[in-house]
């Protein structure tokens, strides 16, 4: 399924699966003049193609996760598709996923991309890159005329989640790094954040980190820390941990504040 809508001048186009009449987790996708930034997953590959029908331009992938590469499938041979360096072994030999990710997303499929060099010029667009890791190691962010599209780099204060492999305290650096740039809006996999917003994210692990790192001094082990810190998840959060057999979870977001093996 997929939503669009506007955001001035960039359309915005909501993707996600439906299950049983709602969508679980929705993702985002951009289009801006004739850049095509990040595809959804490979579950919606036929509706983006039919979405973009003959749009000219060229597609600009943020990391290698399969909620912002499955799409790309669709477009290869048409269009011509950019991703990180780091990425590109993963996207032509993509590895088997979790069974509930392959639920939501699908399985990518072997997808062909060329590197991103620091900077492009297309369409009278100057695209700069940066590498942002810490959601993944391949992570990079895109800021073109004033506007930051950052894939998975930004998730609103409140997150009591994270990846196995994430490492937030590389986010964290990326994070101050993308806030030194002149942009408006950040345009990410979860939405759009206004700069004081992507302020506030950087804010929350902030004050987060200190407070585990304290507890981790006083003797907390991780999973005591969970208890203090996220006392009361929702329930969708106790879902998640569950269904994703931990690969997503509240000790995966401490162990990595606290640069811990997960």
């Amino acid at each position: 399924m997929l939503v669009p809508s506007s955001h001035g001048d960039v359309k915005v186009v909501k993707s996600g699966v439906e299950f049983s009449g709602r969508v679980p987790y929705w993702t985002h996708f951009y289009l801006y003049k004739d850049l095509i930034v990040d595809t959804g997953c490979s579950h919606t590959a036929v509706e983006v193609r039919e979405f973009l029908g003959e749009r000219k331009g060229v597609v600009l992938l943020t990391h290698h996760h399969e909620d912002h590469i499955g799409g790309a499938i669709a477009l290869q041979g048409r269009l011509k598709i950019f991703a990180p360096l780091k990425s590109l072994p993963l996207l032509e030999h993509p590895p088997e996923l979790p069974d509930y990710r392959k639920l939501v997303w699908g399985q990518p499929q072997p997808l062909k991309a060329h590197p991103l060099p620091s900077s492009l010029c297309f369409g009278g667009l100057e695209v700069e890159v940066f590498e942002t890791p810490g959601h993944t190691f391949d992570h990079v962010s895109f800021l073109v005329d004033g506007k930051l599209f950052a894939g998975d780099l930004v998730v609103a204060p409140g997150q009591m989640v994270c990846m196995r492999q994430e490492e937030l305290r590389d986010t964290m650096i990326s994070l101050r790094k993308i806030l030194k740039l002149d942009f408006e809006y950040a345009y990410t996999g979860v939405g759009v954040f206004s700069k004081e917003e992507v302020k506030a994210y950087l804010e929350y692990l902030g004050g987060l980190r200190k407070k585990v790192e304290e507890l981790h001094r006083k003797g907390k082990s991780p999973r005591d820390i969970v208890k203090e810190v996220f006392p009361h998840p929702p329930e969708i959060v106790q879902l998640m941990e569950v269904v994703s057999d931990g690969e997503w979870s509240r000790e995966n977001m401490v162990r990595s504040l606290l640069g811990l093996p997960r």
